[in-house]
């Protein structure tokens, strides 16, 4: 009974966390890279969107085409594709 409270707990400060997240996303780019509110909240809604639909298109792929390993070879390697190819975008911006 008292793990699944601290479970609901962690997970309750999980998603508050998120949402903070979010609201600073929505603040910086309102107030650092002077985007209108409007195109600002297009790009969070549009980003919260990809992060929310991926996970299940991901898990189909992975289950019935890739595999595991292979997947996490790949996520990897996109992950560090697309990191710095954001390097010199954001170095205009500080």
């Amino acid at each position: 009974m008292l793990s699944s409270i601290i479970r609901i707990t962690v997970l309750m400060w999980a998603d508050v966390l998120a949402a903070f997240a979010i609201w600073m996303m929505m603040t910086y780019l309102t107030n650092v890279w002077k985007i209108g509110f409007t195109h600002a909240a297009a790009i969070v809604n549009f980003f919260w969107g990809i992060v929310l639909i991926m996970p299940l298109a991901l898990q189909f792929l992975v289950d019935t085409i890739i595999g595991n390993y292979w997947m996490l070879l790949l996520s990897s390697f996109a992950y560090s594709a697309v990191s710095s190819s954001f390097a010199p975008i954001l170095k205009e911006y500080n």
